[in-house]
């Protein structure tokens, strides 16, 4: 187990306890949470780097660790009130595409197919960096937010909703490009490389 694989597990066992600190109401130790969970993903990229600690797993653990922390933090703030139901279902239903959509390639075209080379597309992570933001702000306002704070979460609702909802459109047609034939999939990694 590398370092940076060590930050990441230490992400993904932070979320629940940043739910729940959310959920009921100690908002100041929550946002502390977050922001910890937010600095370990910058962490745990910049020690893969800086240690050659890339591995399979880790390319599998820090997307999942993300990825879950966002879940997580939708399901909260949909359920405190911060943010609205519906953005929550648009945020997590294309995730649950594009993880379906990986998993059908994977059993449709084995031979051409490999899972471990699936990366975001940029407009993909344009849409977790602001869905990220809107949890923040979110959190920061603490569902209460009024003046010049519920215009940025509102404008960050829609912004959110629209990357999330442009972003699943594009992965669910480079999908159906790779099925048809004219676009390539994934290719695995080059290197093979320690867990």
């Amino acid at each position: 187990m590398t370092a940076a694989n060590v930050v990441t597990c230490g992400r993904i066992l932070l979320t629940p306890v940043f739910a729940w600190l959310w959920a009921t109401g100690h908002l100041q130790a929550a946002l502390t949470a977050f922001c910890l969970a937010a600095a370990s993903d910058l962490l745990d990229g910049l020690l893969a780097r800086a240690l050659d600690q890339r591995t399979r797993l880790g390319a599998i653990l820090d997307p999942a660790a993300d990825k879950l922390l966002l879940l997580v933090s939708f399901l909260v703030a949909a359920h405190v009130g911060a943010l609205p139901w519906w953005l929550a279902a648009v945020v997590i239903g294309r995730d649950l595409v594009v993880a379906a959509g990986v998993a059908i390639l994977a059993l449709a075209i084995p031979d051409r197919f490999d899972a471990g080379g699936v990366h975001p597309t940029r407009l993909g992570k344009y849409s977790t960096m602001f869905e990220a933001l809107t949890i923040g702000l979110a959190l920061v306002g603490g569902g209460r937010a009024n003046g010049p704070l519920a215009a940025w979460v509102a404008a960050l609702v829609i912004i959110a909703f629209a990357l999330a909802l442009v972003s699943g459109l594009q992965y669910v047609g480079r999908g159906v490009l790779i099925v048809a034939g004219v676009a390539p999939a994934p290719a695995p990694p080059t290197r093979a490389e320690p867990a």
